[in-house]
């Protein structure tokens, strides 16, 4: 059982550092002061029963001839008291009279110990106590009390003190399982000295029909010839970023013949390209252009995500789509469909938005220093490499709030590539989240470089059978480090058995 700062002062506490000295008991008018002094050892469950561990020292105790003086544990809790064995001192006459019933009677008084006052004008005796009482649900909130009676010769019980002696019970608790932590190191990523990055986007340019001259007054035009020219401004912005090309794509919306829409759509892309080349400061910068005429794809996506078409309208649409070829006649059966108007309804509503244009910026970007990387992170995270990033978690405590927020833009950055799921691994590992380390290897269970990882990761998610399996496919491999996961390993899956001994005990005695 794992035990705590607390619990461990409150232990000592009851293991005997306070001394409990009771209040002085005038037993007969001529007695002298005397003293029953207790030192608590220990008080706490035992499977189903509470034991209490004592010493008792009764120190000038007198008890007249035909009495008796009872010392006792009592365990209470608001109406609830149950007594522990009492020791008995019994004064010269009475101890005669109490053998002879025995004997007559063959009923013995049960007692933890009993002694004879005969002959000492003084009683002192030291007594180690152990006693045990059976456990019940009330006393998880109980103290500890020891009591002083004197029973006369009629056998009548006089109260002469109750004294606190703990102020609470030591219960089992639930045992804590060991961390089952196996080592490995932060794999380092590989460096790209020139990060090739790429920035993409889309205008939605509203041309006259059968017409590529860019307009920028007509619609919104304006706005959205803007997003390319902030977009190329935010890249530049970077430090150290060289733009190399813009790159523009157009598309058509499938009104008309297919080969008519593909000119159509070369013509506009080649007219934005222009446009661009006119209006910005594109120096040194390539830019090319290419017509992909219809966008049937982009309807397919707009149909299925069309709030006021009927399901049943978009189903019979996308499998005309879906089953007829552009050049058997697509475009003709969508407008026989329905008398026409499901095709005058797309026509109006979604046929103007497949008229787009689509841009790719390409740029390179240097390697930067730490301090660099620290404030590109908090600009424009993707352009950094994931060697950056790596360089960046290392500058802080693992599982920290930094730390954590360079794991969560690494991995939306690199969320596929082998190397970088396994750094992610890793990453999360440190963090104590395995199960978000788990999750990154998904799919890498065949990759030999995975299988140390799994085995760590495994083994921290308490699967020490998948963490053993893993570790001996890695040793198969000759991983160096494999060798000590399987030491490990063989010492965790004890740890586990004496665990899961301990957990059974407490599921079947614990109070909680």
């Amino acid at each position: 059982m794992k035990i705590d700062g607390k619990m461990r002062f409150k232990m000592v506490a009851l293991a005997g550092l306070v001394l409990l000295f009771m209040a002085p008991v005038a037993l007969v008018a001529q007695q002298k002061v005397s003293d029953v002094r207790v030192v608590v050892r220990d008080v706490r469950q035992e499977r189903d029963s509470i034991r209490v561990v004592l010493d008792i020292e009764a120190i000038g105790i007198s008890v007249p001839a035909r009495g008796q003086m009872y010392l006792f544990p009592v365990i209470r809790s608001g109406m609830n008291e149950r007594k522990l064995l009492p020791v008995v001192i019994s004064g010269r006459i009475q101890q005669a009279v109490v053998n002879r019933v025995e004997r007559l009677s063959g009923r013995v008084e049960p007692v933890y110990a009993s002694f004879s006052a005969r002959g000492q004008k003084f009683f002192h005796e030291r007594i180690s106590y152990s006693a045990t009482i059976p456990l019940e649900s009330w006393m998880r909130d109980a103290n500890v009390a020891m009591a002083q009676e004197r029973r006369n010769c009629r056998g009548e019980f006089h109260h002469l003190s109750m004294e606190v002696i703990a102020d609470r019970i030591r219960f089992a608790e639930r045992p804590t399982r060991v961390i089952y932590e196996l080592p490995v190191e932060l794999p380092v990523p590989p460096r790209e000295e020139i990060k090739i990055r790429t920035e993409s986007g889309e205008a939605q340019i509203i041309y006259t029909v059968g017409n590529a001259e860019i307009k920028p007054m007509l619609a919104n035009n304006r706005n959205e010839l803007d997003k390319i020219r902030q977009s190329i401004e935010k890249v530049r912005k970077v430090q150290g970023v060289k733009i190399n090309s813009v790159t523009i794509s157009s598309y058509a919306s499938p009104e008309g013949t297919w080969e008519y829409n593909l000119k159509l759509s070369e013509r506009r892309a080649a007219s934005l390209t222009g446009w661009l080349r006119g209006n910005y400061d594109l120096a040194g910068i390539a830019l090319s252009s290419r017509g992909y005429g219809e966008d049937w794809e982009g309807l397919e996506k707009l149909v299925r995500e069309d709030p006021v078409m009927p399901e049943g309208e978009k189903g019979r649409v996308l499998e005309i789509i879906g089953n007829t070829d552009v050049f058997d006649g697509r475009e003709r059966l969508l407008m026989q469909y329905n008398e026409g108007r499901t095709y005058r309804y797309m026509l109006a509503n979604l046929f103007p938005m497949l008229r787009r244009s689509a841009y790719r910026i390409t740029f390179t970007v240097p390697e930067y220093s730490i301090e660099t990387i620290k404030e590109v992170f908090k600009s424009y995270p993707s352009m950094l490499s994931l060697y950056e990033f790596y360089l960046l978690a290392n500058q802080y405590e693992p599982g920290s709030t930094q730390f954590k927020e360079v794991i969560v833009q690494a991995a939306r950055i690199f969320p596929e590539e082998k190397s970088s799921r396994i750094t992610m691994g890793v990453f999360s590992y440190l963090s104590n989240d395995v199960s978000a380390a788990l999750k990154f290897l998904q799919g890498l269970e065949d990759e030999p470089e995975a299988w140390i990882y799994f085995s760590a990761f495994h083994a921290r998610n308490n699967e020490l059978d998948k963490a053993e399996y893993y570790a001996k496919k890695a040793a198969a491999t000759g991983n160096t480090d494999a060798a000590a996961h399987l030491r490990l390993i063989e010492r965790y899956k004890a740890d586990e058995n004496v665990y899961q001994e301990k957990l059974k005990d407490w599921e079947m005695y614990g109070m909680d």
